[in-house]
C-alpha cells in the first residue's frame, strides 16, 4: 500500500517509468525487425578527383561547294609536290658518280662538226658558278634512243670582244638516262658559253659528225 501511495503521490516517477518500459520495448522490437527485414546499408560514393577533358572542335558547316573545291585543289597541290620531292630525291640517288672521260674517242673522218638542237631529247641542269664544282645533269627523255648514242659533249667557251676561245672540249661515256658532268670550278673570271650535247654513233665516220646540244651564257 505504500508503493502505492508513493507513486500515487509522485506521478511523475510513474510516467518517467512507463517512458523507459516503453522505449526499451521499442528497441527490442526494431531489433527483432532488423533481423528478419534489414535495413538497406547507406553506401558513399567516393569522389574522384580526376577530371576528364574532353576536346571539341566545331569547324562549321563547309558544305559549300567552293569551298570543298578549294579544299580539294589544295589536297591535290600538296600530293604533287610530295610526289615531285620524293622523284627528285629518287634522282638524286640515281646519280652519284659523275660520267667517265672517253679517253680516246673515235671520230676517223672528222674535219668539224655540225650543230642541232638537243631540246627534244634530254634536260639540262646547271649548277651555280660560285661551288667547288661545275655540274651539269642531263637526262634523256626517250630511254630507247641511249644505245644509239656514242658518246656525251661538253665544250666551254670564254667570250671576249664577241670572240668564243676554246676553255674546254672533252667527251664522256653515257650512262644510261640520268647522267651527270663534273668539272673542277677554275675558270678565271669572265664571260663563258656552256654547251652540253650528244652524238649518235651513226655519225661518228662523217666528216662533219652532227652534235645535237643546248647552250648556257654565264658569268664568273
Amino acid at each position: 500500500m505504500k508503493f502505492k501511495e508513493f507513486l500515487d503521490q509522485y506521478t511523475w516517477i510513474n510516467t518517467l517509468f512507463w517512458i523507459v518500459v516503453t522505449a526499451i520495448i521499442s528497441i527490442g522490437i526494431e531489433r527483432s525487425c532488423n533481423k528478419i527485414i534489414p535495413d538497406e546499408p547507406i553506401i558513399v560514393k567516393e569522389i574522384s578527383d580526376t577530371v576528364i577533358i574532353m576536346h571539341s572542335y566545331d569547324f562549321g558547316n563547309i558544305n559549300d561547294s567552293t569551298t570543298n573545291l578549294q579544299l580539294k585543289k589544295r589536297l591535290e597541290n600538296i600530293e604533287l609536290a610530295q610526289k615531285y620531292e620524293e622523284e627528285v630525291i629518287k634522282q638524286d640517288k640515281l646519280i652519284k658518280e659523275p660520267n667517265s672521260i672517253l679517253l680516246r674517242p673515235s671520230f676517223p673522218n672528222m674535219k668539224g662538226y655540225s650543230l642541232n638542237s638537243a631540246t627534244p631529247y634530254f634536260t639540262f641542269e646547271m649548277s651555280p658558278l660560285t661551288n667547288r664544282f661545275i655540274e651539269f645533269k642531263i637526262t634523256f627523255l626517250d630511254r630507247n634512243i641511249i644505245k644509239d648514242i656514242y658518246c656525251l659533249t661538253l665544250k666551254v667557251f670564254k667570250i671576249e670582244d664577241d670572240k668564243h676561245v676554246y676553255q674546254i672540249d672533252q667527251y664522256y661515256h653515257i650512262n644510261g638516262t640520268d647522267n651527270l658532268i663534273r668539272i673542277a670550278n677554275s675558270l678565271p673570271k669572265g664571260k663563258y658559253e656552256f654547251c652540253i650535247g650528244f652524238i649518235f654513233e651513226e655519225d661518228i665516220r662523217d666528216e662533219y659528225p652532227e652534235i645535237y646540244q643546248v647552250r648556257k651564257v654565264m658569268s664568273i
